[in-house]
């Protein structure tokens, strides 16, 4: 919104000035029609101007447009570590499978990063992972069906941090793929199960 009245205060004063500018110049062309090498350098000199004010305003409005897709690789950058960072501690916890200070820690300090950088929806799906942590590890240890439901709550989590980040860059429609996440999530757990028989 800030953006737009700067934009239209911006074109009001330009506009301003190209009226001015053209009086201007009209009243020192007409003034200079006794002598012809005057007209024409008032014309040269009203040519300078237009590719002045033309190439600012280009450059401007170029320099406008890199800022911000630069704040946005950023703020991209930013989302996917935080997002990267919440999954590989998530996972560690659950391959620990015991109440660990130092691992709940940094599990904190993600949290609070995820609420400069996340979605609603990514605060929502973190919140029920917190909530199959607190309820698995009661007894300072989890179990392997308390680890399959905080991976199935992990996999849910996934599925709207790639949501978020896809939306940021102007991808939509990838709602096949969520489907396909869980099916993963789940074979990878008949995985896990193979290996403990």
């Amino acid at each position: 919104m800030a953006q737009r009245k700067s934009d239209l205060q911006y074109l009001a004063v330009a506009t301003l000035l190209a009226i001015g500018g053209y009086f201007g110049f009209r009243a020192m062309f007409f003034a200079g029609a006794t002598a012809p090498f005057a007209q024409e350098m008032v014309l040269v000199f009203l040519g300078a101007v237009a590719t002045i004010y033309l190439t600012a305003a280009l450059l401007n409005r170029q320099t406008e447009l890199e800022l911000r897709k630069e704040g946005r690789v950023i703020v991209l950058q930013q989302k996917s570590d935080v997002y990267m960072g919440c999954i590989e501690k998530v996972a560690e916890i659950v391959e620990v499978g015991r109440h660990d200070p130092e691992l709940i820690e940094h599990l904190r300090v993600l949290n609070h990063k995820l609420a400069v950088v996340a979605s609603a929806e990514v605060v929502d799906r973190f919140t029920a992972v917190l909530d199959q942590l607190v309820a698995g590890l009661e007894d300072r240890s989890l179990t392997d069906a308390d680890g399959e439901k905080v991976m199935h709550a992990l996999a849910d989590l996934t599925i709207a941090m790639r949501q978020d980040i896809l939306q940021e860059v102007g991808l939509t429609g990838q709602a096949e793929a969520f489907g396909a996440i869980r099916r993963n999530s789940r074979r990878m757990e008949t995985l896990d199960d193979l290996d403990s028989v």
